[in-house]
């Protein structure tokens, strides 16, 4: 089994991105960290803003791959704040605010056309500071793209809600930014 990681450090800690998968080609696979603009409502300002996009195309089918986006020696306790087409997470420590955020279950099943999702396949889930995305089974020779994205601010923030805002980003804009 191959595990390819990557990390970023932001305010409060490092935060790593890893991926595995129990069957499947992951030698092509690749985490791409990228500066991410954000598309904030007016009056809402961001310290910074960054997307790390998994990219694998496995010559045969993908079995049980995991996408981990994970606190290193971070504990702190972390509160959902997901919203439509959006499951994102924000962390709190010495007046700095982290929010991380990727598709929700139910958009991430449909843009991979992952069939039929229920409370026991959810895609997405949170544990002990880590985020998962879980992907049962795809197929083979079909370029697989996951994201996460990681934003932060001083607190209070100048604008409640812009690190959300900022997370909330649509798959098609990351994987474009990086190309």
């Amino acid at each position: 089994m191959k595990v390819v990681e990557d990390s970023i450090t932001t305010s409060i800690g490092t935060v790593s991105f890893t991926v595995k998968a129990v069957e499947g080609d992951l030698s092509d696979a690749r985490i791409i960290l990228i500066e991410i603009p954000p598309l904030l409502p007016e009056g809402m300002e961001l310290e910074s803003s960054i997307a790390a996009l998994l990219k694998v195309k496995s010559s045969v089918a993908i079995k049980e791959l995991e996408f981990t986006c994970a606190w290193n020696q971070f504990e702190g306790k972390g509160d959902g704040c997901s919203g439509e087409r959006l499951d994102a997470w924000e962390w709190e420590k010495d007046n700095k605010l982290v929010v991380i955020g990727t598709e929700d279950g139910d958009w991430l099943a449909l843009r991979l056309n992952l069939g039929a999702i229920s409370r026991e396949n959810y895609p997405v889930s949170m544990d002990k500071n880590r985020i998962n995305i879980e992907i049962a089974e795809y197929p083979s020779n079909k370029e697989l793209t996951l994201h996460f994205v990681v934003a932060q601010n001083t607190l209070p923030e100048k604008e409640d809600c812009s690190c959300w805002y900022a997370v909330d980003v649509a798959h098609n804009r990351i994987t474009e930014a990086c190309k």
